[in-house]
């Protein structure tokens, strides 16, 4: 059962605990790609909103920008902007206010509370998993990564 990255985010978030370790496991094998698919999106979706009502706010054309004076460093003042965008998604910063700008703040914000909730939620399991030992681990795994189905896994281990 493997789901977009979008809905495993939404999902997880709205979770009990039980359901999500239960979206965990059953994701496990690409839980980590699926969440840092979605924090790249999420990253470029605030982007994308920022600068369009920056733009939009200043009677701005909304296509592309030329600097006419000499003034202001747009390049200098991009990189701290995707810097401060970074710094919110990664270490749940919000002081720099930089998600006010957008569409949805409060829900850009869940979803970082969420991806972070996901990594840390993540890291126990696959910890414990390879806590097991071995021979119960590779059983685990094979389920877990391989997809391998239970009953292959028990008639494999009836031939040992």
């Amino acid at each position: 059962m493997c789901i977009t990255e979008d809905k495993l985010v939404e999902s997880y978030g709205k979770a009990t605990p039980r359901k999500r370790f239960r979206l965990s496991y059953k994701n496990y094998s690409i839980f980590p790609q699926l969440v840092d698919c979605y924090e790249t999106g999420l990253f470029n979706r605030i982007l994308f909103e920022v600068e369009y009502n920056r733009r939009k706010k200043n009677d701005d054309d909304l296509g592309v920008r030329i600097q006419t004076s000499h003034r202001s460093g747009p390049t200098a003042a991009k990189a701290i902007e995707h810097i401060m965008i970074r710094d919110a998604i990664e270490e749940c910063n919000f002081s720099g206010n930089i998600l006010k700008e957008s569409d949805d703040s409060e829900k850009h914000k869940r979803d970082i509370l969420t991806i972070h909730m996901m990594r840390r939620e993540y890291e126990v399991f696959d910890t414990s998993l390879k806590a097991l030992p071995l021979a119960e681990f590779k059983i685990t795994y094979s389920h877990l990564h391989d997809g391998r189905k239970l009953v292959e896994i028990a008639d494999f281990l009836k031939q040992l």
